[in-house]
């Protein structure tokens, strides 16, 4: 696990109120993040997985559709298993609780899912009764141990509020720490924190009964027998001949500031903070680096068909950027890329594409559905403006999922410019 990622990643980045000075005195108050550091030991690295009551959504990652279920990661906590046969009135069956979990997808009934760096396998045949059946440790990037505290695996965020007087010699700083190895505090102008830090596990074309279909913030998909998981600067693929017992098959080296996946065909679309990478798979454990494109630096998840790929771009810090907007790429000559048009956009997360009609989650600013039969022509056809969104999935033409901050929306699609909701399960704060 990348400890700087999880750091700068899960970045909240709020405003600076105000600075004051009076003769020799000055004081600011600031609303920051403060990160604290948490560790564990290697008995809860290794403890197994426990299975709980149905609960409240409260902290929701991402959402994934298998068969008849609604899976839905309570971030860093574990797994929501939702049994959706009718969506009108989908019902909790079971909490997964696996801690340090953030990503997962399934296969033939198994879950591989991360629990903190490894990577375990749970078999939810029974979704009331989800069994454990292997686990390859550090499948991840090491994490790093402190001899007296534990392995570092995280940090910790925390809204404050506190003044500063300007003799402290953090005032007028970003980012300080007390430095002793313990919290530290980030404080920045502008920008909204991304939930999750670009969980997701991708938007994924659906490969028949045998694997599920998730969103587009992907770093965890299933493709040709294999998953594929992404970290900031490399791409892991495990074999699944046996989906029971997951071998690492291979690790490619991507570049840096990797954020998303998604897999199309025998084409995987590779999102960075920096541009769009194409890998072919047609040998699966060894995929090729096709061709790239470059975009301004920003956060940029990605969904594609034969011939357009469709990056929304997003600003804030930990994206690194300054832009909002859709760009339609042509890849119809997967060789030679090229921008089509760009679209403004408010604040765009996840995005899918159904046929001609394209869904872009705008954080708070809700739900847009495009006509995309043109993509030089793309036109707003409706917009769902009282709900927070980061992320969908298209399961068909009349039926789509919708995450954010406030829960699970499901609509009906049948009439792409009048969307009906089917049914919502609500964030519950306690």
């Amino acid at each position: 696990m990348n400890t700087l990622k999880l750091l700068f990643a899960s970045m909240l980045v709020v405003s600076f109120v105000s600075t004051g000075c009076l003769k020799d005195q000055c004081a600011e108050t600031r609303t920051f993040v403060r990160f604290d550091p948490v560790y564990v030991s290697e008995a809860q690295l290794d403890e197994p997985i426990s299975v709980e009551a149905p609960r409240s959504l409260r902290n929701p990652g991402i959402v994934y559709s298998y068969k008849d279920y609604i899976l839905i990661n309570e971030f860093r906590e574990g797994i929501h298993i939702i049994n959706n046969q009718d969506p009108e009135n989908p019902v909790s069956e079971s909490f997964l609780r696996i801690e340090g979990n953030e990503h997962f997808a399934v296969i033939a009934n198994q879950l591989q899912a991360n629990k903190f760096n490894s990577l375990i396998t749970v078999d939810i045949t029974d979704p009331q009764n989800p069994v454990e059946k292997f686990r390859v440790r550090n499948a991840f990037n090491q994490i790093w141990e402190d001899p007296s505290r534990g392995f570092l695996v995280y940090y910790r965020e925390t809204e404050q509020v506190q003044e500063i007087d300007c003799a402290n010699p953090n005032f007028n700083s970003l980012r300080w720490s007390n430095g002793n190895g313990g919290p530290i505090w980030i404080d920045f102008a502008v920008a909204e924190r991304f939930d999750q830090a670009n969980i997701g596990a991708g938007n994924a074309v659906d490969q028949g009964s045998n694997s599920g279909i998730g969103g587009s913030t992907a770093r965890f998909t299933i493709a040709a027998n294999h998953l594929y998981t992404v970290s900031d600067f490399d791409m892991k693929i495990f074999d699944l001949e046996d989906p029971c017992r997951p071998s690492l098959a291979n690790t490619v080296n991507v570049g840096w500031g990797i954020e998303t996946i998604y897999p199309f065909k025998d084409r995987l679309f590779i999102g960075s903070s920096s541009g769009m990478f194409v890998y072919d798979m047609s040998d699966p454990a060894s995929p090729r680096f096709l061709t790239s494109f470059e975009h301004a630096r920003a956060c940029d998840p990605v969904v594609a068909d034969d011939d357009n790929a469709y990056v929304t771009l997003r600003d804030g810090t930990q994206c690194e950027g300054f832009n909002n907007q859709l760009d339609v790429i042509n890849i119809s000559n997967i060789s030679s890329p090229y921008l089509v048009k760009t679209y403004a956009m408010e604040h765009p997360h996840g995005l899918s594409l159904q046929g001609d009609v394209l869904y872009i989650c705008e954080g708070k600013y809700g739900l847009k559905v495009f006509d995309a039969t043109d993509p030089e022509k793309i036109k707003e056809i409706d917009h769902k403006k009282d709900l927070h969104a980061y992320d969908v999935i298209s399961l068909s033409s009349d039926h789509i999922l919708v995450i954010g901050k406030d829960g699970l929306y499901q609509f009906d699609t049948s009439d792409p410019r009048n969307l009906q909701v089917r049914s919502m399960i609500p964030v519950i704060q306690t």
